[in-house]
């Protein structure tokens, strides 16, 4: 029998940020491992999830599995990860 894996805690911004990636299978077992631990223990973010899952499922039914291009793909998860460094580290107004 294997010992339990034990997982830092990790912001819920980061897990948000990364929903995409565990959503679509692009992160590694680890990652998908952690992610997957702070969702079964984080009501709000796992409530996050879902509804990012239904919207890329609404997404897939009505735009008939067009892919992004990669390129397009890449700037968005460079923006997206900037957009959430940049909310978590500037001070309260």
């Amino acid at each position: 029998m294997s010992e339990p894996t034990e997982f830092e805690p990790i912001d819920c911004s980061a897990v948000i940020a990364d929903v995409y990636l565990l959503l679509d299978s692009e992160c590694d077992a680890s990652s998908r491992a952690r992610l997957q631990h702070h969702l079964d223990e984080c009501g709000a973010c796992l409530e996050t999830y879902g509804i990012e899952e239904k919207i890329k499922s609404l997404l897939s039914r009505k735009c008939g599995g067009d892919h992004a291009p990669e390129g397009l793909r890449e700037r968005l998860m460079v923006e997206i990860r900037r957009t959430v460094v940049v909310t978590r580290i500037e001070p309260d107004a």
